[in-house]
């Protein structure tokens, strides 16, 4: 059970921790309208640490559905931000892409073993 809490923590830290640090780093505001070379930057930044954290929490807790776990927390971040934002590039993207790969990450975890 641990190690299942851990790897969902881990898991959406590894996610969340790079992507804040992107735009507080490049002075970038994820809710504000920004150039395609930002956006396609960021958005490929966040999908790469999206199935970083899927991946490495699936690995820490052993099973599938905590990539889904991760996904979800990913989702609700996302319509939560649009919620109170409005629809922009960033939480859409994430909603789009980067839940997708945190679930990728962990579907390669049990590819591999």
């Amino acid at each position: 059970m641990l190690r299942t809490i851990a790897g969902i923590i881990i898991g959406y830290l590894i996610f969340a921790g790079p992507s804040f640090l992107l735009f507080r780093l490049a002075y970038v505001d994820p809710h504000a309208p920004a150039s395609l070379t930002v956006k396609v930057i960021a958005i490929i930044y966040g999908m790469v640490f999206a199935l970083l954290g899927g991946y490495l929490g699936t690995t820490i807790g052993q099973k599938f559905w905590i990539a889904f776990t991760i996904a979800a927390i990913l989702t609700a971040g996302a319509v939560s931000s649009m919620i109170t934002t409005g629809i922009n590039w960033s939480p859409l993207a994430a909603l789009l892409c980067m839940a997708r790969a945190a679930i990728v990450g962990g579907w390669l975890y049990v590819r591999r073993n």
